[in-house]
């Protein structure tokens, strides 16, 4: 064994957890596009609509077998493949003299790069569904297939597509750790869902093969790959192993239980979705309401934006998976300059982060049809609460200054009153209004900027890389985006102590809340209410518990 292959490969922790055993690097060939020479565009459309087949298929097992958040990702990844925008992409490809393979890897590439643009960490990493879906499409066409491991094993990889994980026998997953991806990554989603110990980011990690066979023991809590380790290791390994597996059922016994902490303390627990398969999910784990679902889901991949009746259809399959005691709180379209959903149109802007992102495109004065859309979503969301009996929140993405809480507020008006022109018993619907705390001069002027509002939400990721000045999808910054840094904290004191002038309830919906410390700092600053991703609620939970 040479000296390399030896040692401590430091990531980003993924999914917690110890496991050991030898590496097995999957072979770049797998990420690659596979190329079928002569393939026509008839032909690429077929086997993109067999990769949907396929993936309905895996969806429909993985929720069976209980595994819901899994299902709700291969779902997903079958809509990608049954999308019409998808196919009239490789149609355009073709026209350029791409034959039906390399049309089929562009139009999967001009779909993934729609994503990968977004500045919501947890839309911009579906673009590497986008291409799994555009790869497995690819093989079927090359009739190749994926070569697997013959024994249980450490994965190592650049990345881990989501059907490349479906293949490989569960037994024989061990572990995971890639040189790329990140937290939001369906990677990780994937492995937290089936208990498997994953590492990501670790930028000084081989994938070239040279690891192969070397024994390894992956902490996913820690971050940590160590390579031939020690026979403490090993035996710390298999130690943290065993207690994951009794911390995860202790855990699980808690759901229900009302979160108060040792002084008396209530705290509120929502979760952070993006479909009415995360709101199951947000359900199963004990989750009190959805702090924030992500409305873009139903914006993105497709040729024309949706209608009122769409979005309705949407919101109540969500109000009905939650069911009439949970508040379900949506977040207007966090869309922006940055976004490059062709049938917007928007701008393109030299620096999109500070550009027209979120409710600042409702008051562009020459586009009525942005502000259409914002008013669609708002209308469609009461007539879904109306039709359900759920408990809804509206909440507007990057709100800085007054002006725009009440242009918010006068759009809502306006809705109901078009609502009532039209009979709809909605337009009297209640519903809590709100605003996302992302900008620094909001947070320090919350006292004007929440009155005759219900509620804020602070975003911390966003909060923290405006105060940082660190781009938050930039891995060379990771260590100015830290939301517990003194000067974001002193954002967050701002933030309760304008509220409580302001009269109006305080929540994070960022991922700070969904640590059990960053969720004790929050609770110790005087926030409450806790909104983070549903795969984290029972360890916060028991945390704030016993804290």
């Amino acid at each position: 064994m040479s000296s390399s292959a030896a040692g401590v490969r430091s990531g980003t922790p993924g999914s917690p957890g110890s496991a050991a055993g030898p590496v097995w690097t999957l072979p770049a060939s797998v990420l690659a596009p596979v190329q079928r020479s002569g393939a026509t565009v008839e032909e690429a459309i077929a086997a993109l609509a067999t990769a949907a087949a396929q993936l309905t298929a895996i969806a429909a097992a993985r929720s069976a077998a209980g595994a819901a958040e899994e299902g709700e990702i291969f779902s997903m990844q079958a809509v990608m493949a049954s999308d019409p925008a998808f196919v009239a992409a490789i149609h355009d490809a073709a026209k350029g003299g791409a034959d039906g393979a390399a049309a089929l890897i562009a139009a999967g590439e001009v779909q993934a790069a729609l994503l990968a643009s977004l500045p919501d960490e947890y839309l911009a990493a579906r673009a590497a569904d986008v291409r799994d879906v555009a790869s497995r499409a690819a093989r079927i066409l090359a009739g190749t297939t994926i070569p697997l491991p013959g024994r249980p094993i450490i994965l190592v990889a650049e990345d881990l597509p989501p059907s490349v994980s479906a293949e490989i026998p569960r037994e024989h997953l061990l572990g995971i750790a890639l040189r790329a991806g990140s937290r939001t990554a369906h990677a990780v989603i994937l492995a937290r869902a089936a208990g498997i110990p994953c590492i990501v980011a670790a930028r000084e990690l081989e994938v070239d093969g040279s690891l192969d066979g070397v024994k390894a023991v992956v902490d996913g809590a820690a971050g940590t790959l160590t390579l031939a380790p020690s026979s403490a290791d090993l035996a710390a390994a298999d130690a943290v192993k065993k207690q994951g597996a009794v911390d995860a059922t202790r855990r699980a016994t808690l759901r229900g239980t009302p979160c108060v902490m040792a002084n008396g303390t209530r705290v509120h627990l929502y979760a952070n979705i993006g479909s009415a398969d995360g709101a199951a999910r947000a359900v199963e784990v004990g989750a009190e309401g959805v702090g924030l679902l992500r409305s873009e889901f139903l914006l993105l991949d497709r040729e024309t934006p949706p209608d009122e009746r769409e979005q309705m259809r949407a919101f109540t399959k969500v109000f009905e998976a939650l069911r009439a005691d949970r508040p379900l709180t949506l977040r207007l379209a966090d869309i922006g300059g940055d976004k490059e959903i062709p049938y917007l149109k928007l701008p393109h802007e030299a620096n999109p982060f500070l550009g027209l992102r979120g409710y600042r495109l409702a008051m562009i004065k020459d586009r009525p049809d942005l502000r259409a859309l914002f008013a669609s979503q708002v209308a469609a969301a009461l007539r879904a609460a109306a039709a359900t009996g759920g408990a809804l929140r509206i909440m507007a993405p990057m709100i800085s200054v007054r002006a725009e809480v009440d242009d918010l507020l006068a759009l809502i008006k306006a809705v109901r009153a078009e609502l009532a022109a039209r009979g709809e018993a909605a337009a009297e619907y209640p519903a809590a209004i709100g605003v996302m705390i992302e900008v620094p001069a909001a947070a320090l002027t919350i006292a004007e900027l929440a009155a005759g509002l219900d509620f804020v939400s602070v975003g911390t990721n966003d909060l923290t890389q405006y105060a940082m000045a660190a781009d938050r999808i930039n891995p060379a910054l990771v260590a100015l985006q830290d939301a517990s840094a003194p000067g974001v904290v002193a954002l967050l004191r701002a933030v309760v102590e304008g509220a409580k002038k302001a009269g109006v309830e305080v929540g994070v919906c960022g991922e700070l809340a969904g640590s059990v410390s960053g969720a004790r700092l929050l609770t110790e600053i005087g926030i409450y209410e806790l909104s983070m991703d549903p795969a984290a609620v029972d360890e916060v939970r028991e945390g704030l518990l016993g804290a």
